[in-house]
């Protein structure tokens, strides 16, 4: 450090001095696009053809108590390019990089051995009876037992692990193996002859997500995802197959949705709402857009802009919306009617029940939920409201819950599902 001494100007030197300009007009920000803007060569005039949306697709918690079923798991269609045989994949079957799955976790109801699907039944089975647990540690066991997998078996099998991982409330788990990917970029993971990276799609988009988990840093999932988009805005120039263009421009949207997502584990809501109001089309209406725009604004509380995200929209998907705008406003008997209106549905089922409890009709309330509990639905919502009805409207709540934890294990013996763990019950 220089002394004080040095540091010290003489009074009859010479100062640097500059000219300030105070009455200097400000410059206009210049306008940006980044890889995720809608703009041109995406913005092509095209049919909009809205997906699925359910309730829960923006994983934002709507502000009452929880009513949404979860989304019906798949299986995956992982698809990749598969890996050179020069390439050497080795590091992903130590076993010592995946964790194992203790069941203390589980309710003792679960642990019995025979309501588990067996671990030898195919992973596909496994994944059908939504046995996610099972699942997981099945493709830990292909993935580091002799004979090592295929080459184009490798890395769905580690997707599969991720995924079940995170469907079963063992994200930490899940963000800590996919550290072992490192750079999902990387030079590493490009096919020599074609360029393409040889990690499935549906794999890369999650290991961002997980990553920025492990790390404790949801900018770098942000950035992650950019990188994606900056790949896919490449990918739809490039393409020559319409098809092949039409799925790299719904990547695109999806990664657009991602980073939503990803702006909301950060808490900040605000910016998550203007990310998707920047990726409104120019010409036309997303409707899909307008549904996850009005999810957001009903989670902020903005019930005004929610109704209008929703003002013209008609596709069927989005009408299960419409009541959660008089449930925001505390207008339970209208939304109750509303619910009524629209065709039976689980989701249906669970949010009229909801709407009922709050108009006094426990006891209709109670009849619906169970009737879902007697079907065979077991999905988080429904046993936390069925649970918190107990405790509220019996002063035998304790035993009516463990009564509850029997029917819905007995559920996934008989007509199969993922068990629960005792965080939802």
């Amino acid at each position: 450090m220089a002394s004080p001494q040095r540091l010290q100007v003489s009074s009859g030197s010479k100062r640097h001095s500059r000219n300030v300009s105070y009455n200097r007009a400000p410059l206009a920000r210049r306008m940006t696009k980044g890889p995720l803007d809608s703009d041109d060569p995406l913005a092509v005039e095209a049919p909009q053809t809205p997906g699925s949306l359910t309730i829960e697709a923006a994983n934002v918690p709507i502000p009452t108590t929880p009513f949404s079923p979860e989304r019906p798991f798949a299986q995956p269609a992982v698809t990749a390019t598969p890996p050179a045989p020069n390439k050497d994949f080795n590091y992903l079957l130590r076993p010592d990089i995946y964790h194992s799955l203790s069941q203390l976790d589980l309710p003792s109801h679960f642990q019995t051995p025979n309501r588990h699907t067996p671990l030898f039944a195919p992973i596909p089975t496994l994944l059908a009876n939504h046995s996610f647990r099972s699942a997981a540690t099945a493709a830990t066991l292909r993935l580091c037992t002799p004979p090592a997998p295929l080459p184009e078996e490798l890395f769905p099998l580690l997707y599969i692990r991720l995924a079940c991982l995170t469907l079963i409330n063992h994200l930490p788990f899940a963000a800590e193996e996919s550290k072992v990917l490192q750079d999902i970029n990387s030079p590493f993971y490009r096919d020599e002859i074609t360029g393409k990276n040889v990690l499935p799609w549906e794999l890369r988009v999650l290991a961002v997500r997980l990553q920025g988990v492990g790390y404790g840093d949801g900018r770098k999932s942000v950035g992650g995802y950019h990188d994606l988009a900056s790949e896919a805005r490449t990918e739809v120039k490039e393409a020559a197959d319409p098809e092949e263009k039409q799925t790299w421009k719904e990547r695109l949207k999806e990664l657009g949705l991602c980073v939503a997502n990803a702006l909301i584990e950060m808490g900040d809501v605000g910016a998550a709402i203007r990310h998707l109001e920047s990726l409104r089309p120019r010409n036309g209406k997303d409707e899909v857009l307008e549904g996850r725009l009005a999810l957001f604004y009903i989670h902020v509380g903005n019930v005004d802009a929610a109704r209008q995200c929703l003002s013209n929209c008609n596709t069927p998907n989005l009408k299960p919306l419409k009541p959660l705008l008089n449930m925001a406003d505390g207008r339970y008997a209208d939304a109750a009617e509303e619910w009524k209106a629209l065709p039976s549905s689980d989701l249906t089922t669970h949010n009229l029940a909801v709407c009922l409890f709050y108009t006094g009709k426990v006891h209709e309330t109670l009849e619906l939920l169970d009737q879902l509990i007697g079907k065979g639905r077991s999905f988080h919502a429904l046993i936390f409201n069925l649970a918190t009805v107990y405790e509220l409207c019996s002063e035998k709540g304790s035993q009516r819950k463990e009564e509850l934890v029997e029917r819905v294990s007995k559920n996934t013996e008989e007509k199969g599902g993922g068990e629960r763990g005792a965080a939802d019950l």
